[in-house]
């Protein structure tokens, strides 16, 4: 059989809507199943996953020191493919083994995308010092995602050219069509400071430095493509301009990214003598009636150098014919430079790790009930490649003490994919999901989320002695008027 070189654009699509897929089942089979954990990305009680969304996090919270042992996550979501939610739920077929339903696929007129983030956080730790908070990080991150996919492109994924009935002899055009890749191991430091403390108000300034050790990397962009399906055997290329970018491999590249976050708290105690866990303080921290946070995390990028390919091509052809032995990176990239014109090859590109935008706010009703929202907005690539963040809108409440804590909210996904999530954490054990409903089966299974992680963490400063055993919870500490 014949292929066309649109084929195998096709076909590495397809291959990352797999990975996908497989990286999520494979993960969740292994018990290792976060993403960004909003059900307690507001906790007082877990610096140590909390400063991913705003390195502020790490100071002024009820830890005073932080020791995360363990944790892993996975978050799917796309709307392309799918499974019925009446023949699938995550007890039956995950958790129980029982067989797979079939898998549908959603060819409506909409531009296909999706979205997957899976890491393994190792060990970190966070500790503070009076107005000064330290954390010291190390997780090893993969996202994929793909954007912009027409119908006519996802026909082709699914059923190929010789599925292409109804669809033959017409002309298509798609354009700003993304899919990309990254793994890689990050080892990052983060230092915070309350620059401002005077009566009840509190400001705090933190950020993160991260070093970037690239695993593996790939990105497909096609700027412009007009292409026809004449029959199973032959496919007309009028024109095709775009990138693709492969490199694999421990340390075959390298990169920086970083945080900026800025914290205010209005506070119950006054603070302007703020030494929280000292004998002052009563051994504990400050409490606070509310707080905004704003922060922007993952700017960088990663620079894949050894064994790496970035081909680009801006070219006008017709009627290009492959063996199919040309369905890996490598062997269209040869492809390319033989078949096609206006090719350039470098040994060399460049990804942007997935930056975003985080808002937060959460308040404190005094009786150990908080309610809080978190807004994220994941900016989009018009130059370089390089994964997208979904926009998140995440509302929810939560009950918080020292020895347990639990979280109910909701969630939306890119405006318009409504989620429930549901959060625990029992002493030093935490495990919750942002997706309830793909546990439940009682709707079509486009993705799943779920996390856990495992820390060990004082409340209290080691030889401090309270000198009001039975203090309140909120009253008045460290005034010095």
């Amino acid at each position: 059989m014949n292929f066309s070189s649109v084929n195998v654009i096709i076909l590495y699509f397809c291959i990352a809507l797999r990975n996908l897929l497989f990286i999520l089942f494979s993960i969740i089979s292994l018990s290792l199943v976060s993403q960004d954990e909003y059900g307690l990305a507001l906790s007082n009680y877990s610096p140590t996953t909390t400063v991913f969304h705003n390195p502020t996090n790490v100071l002024d919270n009820r830890t005073y020191l932080d020791i995360h042992l363990i944790g892993a996550g996975t978050f799917v979501q796309n709307d392309f493919l799918y499974m019925k939610g009446t023949q699938f739920s995550f007890l039956n077929n995950i958790l129980l083994g029982q067989s797979w339903p079939d898998f549908q696929y959603d060819f409506s007129d909409k531009l296909k995308s999706g979205y997957q983030n899976s890491d393994i956080q190792l060990l970190s730790g966070t500790f503070q010092y009076k107005e000064h908070g330290f954390a010291l990080t190390s997780r090893v991150r993969n996202f994929l995602d793909f954007r912009r996919i027409p119908t006519s492109v996802s026909k082709l994924v699914r059923n190929g050219t010789g599925g292409y009935d109804g669809l033959y002899n017409q002309v298509f055009i798609a354009d700003r069509m993304y899919v990309n890749q990254m793994s890689y191991l990050e080892i990052g430091g983060t230092y915070s400071n309350a620059f401002y403390h005077f009566d009840h108000d509190l400001l705090a300034v933190g950020g993160s430095i991260k070093y970037l050790i690239g695993i593996s990397g790939a990105g497909i962009k096609i700027d412009e493509l007009e292409f026809n399906v004449v029959d199973p055997a032959l496919t007309r290329i009028f024109r095709y301009k775009g990138s693709m970018n492969y490199a694999a491999g421990f340390n075959s590249g390298s990169g920086v990214g970083m945080d900026l976050g800025l914290m205010y708290k209005k506070t119950l105690s006054n603070v302007t003598y703020y030494n929280p866990f000292s004998k002052n303080s009563a051994c504990e921290p400050y409490d606070y009636k509310f707080k905004i946070g704003v922060s922007i995390i993952d700017l960088g990028y990663i620079k894949f150098k050894k064994e790496a390919t970035a081909i680009s091509v801006d070219s006008e052809i017709s009627d290009a014919q492959l063996s199919g032995d040309e369905f890996t990176f490598e062997n269209f990239g040869n492809f390319a430079q033989d078949q096609f014109d206006n090719v350039t090859l470098e040994n060399e590109f460049t990804l942007l790790i997935p930056t975003a935008l985080n808002i937060q706010a959460d308040y404190n009703f005094e009786n150990y009930f908080y309610a809080s929202g978190q807004y994220t907005h994941g900016f989009f690539r018009r130059v370089g490649m390089g994964v997208q963040r979904p926009h998140v809108l995440t509302l929810s409440g939560r009950y918080e003490r020292r020895w347990f804590e639990a979280s109910l909210g909701a969630s939306a996904y890119n405006f318009n994919d409504i989620r429930t999530g549901l959060a625990f954490r029992v002493m030093y054990f935490t495990i919750g999901t942002d997706n309830l409903g793909s546990m439940l089966g009682v709707s079509d299974f486009y993705g799943t989320d779920l996390y856990f992680n495992l820390r060990f963490f004082l409340t209290s400063k080691p030889g401090c002695k309270r000198r009001h055993k039975k203090s309140r919870r909120n009253e008045t500490r460290c005034v010095k008027n």
